[in-house]
């Protein structure tokens, strides 16, 4: 029997910015690791909407940090959930064969360099693929919530309860025993009730901007204007406006902005959220998921060689919960 360690590793590329069709599918070596990185050989890789606008280089102003002209990294992909199949020279918490999930370079891929210190340890009981659904997606969701003051919050409001950021709003604000009223569209209710939310508003039926009174409101849909949208939040209550997704594209970083700008000019505490990958934060989720109170919604996990179908499908907003690759 062969046993000898493959040397080549299967990854989907971008050579330039635009759609997903623009995907290339290429065999390459498996990268070396630096001293403070692993090589993962990649389980199953979570796609956010940010993927999608990094892939066509939006907003323009981004790539001053994607790349001016062409992509610096041109596999896609951050959020994995993998076993470690190489460690650098100065790496003493990881071995060969942990499995591990955190923030990867170049996920879309059979294996992803990660630094040592962006993973944690998969939870048993935990798939591959529930874990790759949780690291941008959770932690935002928890950076949202505790932004908006989340342990003196009762009453907290999700809108776009349904999608890879709101289903762990739902969740993590359960468990902190607050009421959840979750807000999705009708083929999405079941979805969210079975989240844990007390109250699930279907806006094709009632018009959520006759709700009141909510301690926090955690904004990851973007509808209605925020002059109108603020009012859910009762009196010196938060309005949490999350960025990444939508807020990056060129209205959602004006509406950002415009939640710093307009805060000090109401009775509700209007607070802009851009979420950042935090080791702690991922810690926090996964203590969650170990007991019992969060578990990843992945709706469909596809297979590398169908790539840009997946990020299509999660950039036009059509995902419940989350969606993963597979290589």
């Amino acid at each position: 029997m062969n046993t000898t360690a493959p040397t080549t590793t299967r990854t989907v590329q971008l050579d330039r910015y635009g759609s997903p069709t623009e995907l290339r599918h290429l065999t390459v070596d498996i990268p070396a690791p630096a001293d403070d990185q692993v090589v993962v050989r990649v389980r199953a890789a979570g796609i956010n909407r940010g993927d999608g606008l990094a892939i066509a280089g939006l907003p323009y102003a981004a790539r001053l940090s994607y790349g001016v002209t062409r992509p610096k990294r041109p596999v896609p992909g951050t959020d994995v959930a993998g076993t470690v199949v190489a460690v650098g020279a100065s790496v003493t918490a990881w071995r060969p064969g942990d499995d591990v999930v955190g923030w990867a370079v170049g996920a879309f891929a059979e294996h992803a360099l990660a630094s040592a210190s962006s993973l944690l340890a998969k939870p048993e009981g935990l798939t591959f693929e529930e874990a790759a659904a949780l690291p941008t997606a959770a932690v935002t969701a928890l950076q949202a919530l505790e932004k908006g003051g989340i342990g003196t919050a009762h009453r907290v409001l999700v809108l776009g309860a349904s999608g890879g950021v709101g289903s762990f709003a739902v969740q993590l604000a359960a468990a902190c025993r607050a009421e959840v009223t979750g807000v999705c569209s009708t083929r999405n209710v079941d979805l969210v009730r079975s989240l844990g939310a007390d109250r699930v508003v279907d806006y094709t039926v009632e018009d959520v901007a006759a709700l009141r009174g909510y301690d926090l409101v955690v904004d990851l849909a973007g509808q209605l204007p925020l002059t109108r949208a603020r009012r859910l939040a009762r009196r010196g209550g938060a309005y949490v406006v999350v960025g990444g997704g939508k807020a990056r594209t060129l209205t959602g970083m004006r509406r950002f902005a415009a939640a710093g700008l307009l805060s000090p000019f109401g009775p509700q505490r209007l607070r802009p959220l851009f979420a950042r990958p935090r080791r702690e934060d991922l810690a926090t989720v996964l203590s969650h998921v170990v007991d019992g109170r969060v578990r990843p919604s992945v709706e469909a996990a596809y297979a590398l060689r169908d790539a840009a179908d997946a990020v299509d499908f999660v950039h036009r907003g059509k995902a419940r919960g989350k969606v993963v690759l597979v290589p």
